[in-house]
């Protein structure tokens, strides 16, 4: 995909920051998906161009199918995020336990599916995103969309007619080595840099550091590689200069052992379990929770559930329910009514032994 990059409106810093913003959020998308398909997904450093809203293009990626996210909290705006079709329909067939077949459609119950992982790739991009600048930053779920009927409309708000695109190349495990494009209007992406801004540039590389070190399930390799060659070279975000001379004075700082009080058992009196006061702790409320059992279905089936639906379990009928306080199962029981209401009657209540 060939960018002309004219009339620009961010400076080579606000894109360098654009970049290191985005490559947070969508290097915790990744990795997301990567725990969805149980795969290696790897992302580059991304890409980051400016261009008329008029010379957009993503040949490289048709048939493409989109995705506009809506920022609701500490971020205020909207960015389209464009794949390929293929790509989509590799991932869903995973997801769906499905054969993969190539096709430049998609049905309804691939498109839900697909809604269901952009939800969980943006969330965990925002959780990201609210991480980094350190306040809560939420989403609206995201909505698929066709990006040739939508792209005009997304944009006829925006006051400038610049555009900003940010790049990745994007490889799933065994499944495709391909791209994907996320496109933010002008306004959009100065609030993103000027939220960067109120970090020094010293926090934003060692906090983006910092996380990409923790992240797991994804990989990001150093620069993109596009079949175009007429791509832009991905820009890196400068070293953080030292702010401080080294020469600084250094503060006195005295050093001595520690020591320790030195404690005698003869002052210590042995309680057995039963002597300790459970009064402290009598007060504290739990959560009990009644299992009459479980079943393990796969994405394509649950969207498939409706009203009337049946759904089997793995008990049989008479079996006794799970009691369980705070995730520990303590009790097993019947089930009875007790006026209009569901209750349980215990039958076994388990030990510390099982």
């Amino acid at each position: 995909m060939s960018i002309n990059v004219e009339n620009k409106h961010l400076t080579n810093v606000e894109e360098d920051t654009i970049g290191e913003v985005l490559n947070i959020s969508m290097g915790a998308a990744a990795t997301a998906i990567s725990i969805i398909l149980n795969r290696q997904v790897t992302i580059t450093t991304p890409v980051v161009s400016q261009i008329k809203k008029e010379k957009f293009e993503y040949k490289s990626l048709e048939p493409a199918i989109g995705a506009e996210i809506n920022y609701t909290k500490g971020l205020h705006g909207s960015n389209l995020m464009i794949m390929s079709v293929a790509d989509v329909k590799a991932i869903v067939s995973i997801l769906l336990g499905e054969t993969y077949v190539e096709s430049s459609e998609l049905d309804e119950i691939h498109t839900s599916a697909l809604g269901e992982i952009m939800n969980q790739m943006m969330g965990s991009a925002s959780t990201a995103l609210a991480t980094f600048f350190n306040k809560g930053v939420e989403i609206s779920a995201p909505k698929i969309v066709n990006p040739h009927e939508f792209y005009d409309d997304f944009f006829s708000k925006s006051e400038d007619n610049i555009i900003i695109t940010v790049s990745f190349k994007f490889v799933v495990e065994d499944l495709f080595d391909s791209q994907f494009i996320t496109v933010l209007p002008l306004e959009f992406a100065k609030e993103i840099v000027n939220n960067a801004m109120n970090l020094s540039e010293s926090q934003v590389v060692e906090q983006s550091n910092e996380y990409k070190d923790n992240v797991t399930g994804h990989k990001q390799i150093n620069s993109p590689i596009f079949a175009d060659e007429t791509t832009p070279t991905p820009k890196t975000t400068p070293k953080p200069q030292k702010t401080e001379p080294d020469n600084k004075p250094k503060k006195n700082i005295s050093v001595q052992n520690i020591q320790f009080e030195h404690f005698d058992d003869d002052g210590v009196e042995n309680e057995t379990p039963e002597q300790v006061n459970l009064d402290l702790v009598m007060g504290v409320e739990v959560t009990v929770t009644v299992e009459i059992g479980h079943a393990k279905k796969l994405v394509k089936d649950v969207l498939n559930i409706s009203k009337g639906s049946i759904i089997e379990l793995d008990k049989q009928a008479g079996d006794p329910v799970d009691v369980i306080v705070n995730g520990q199962l303590i009790a097993k029981g019947d089930v009875v009514v007790i006026d209009d209401n569901f209750g349980i009657r215990i039958t076994k209540v388990l030990n510390s032994k099982g």
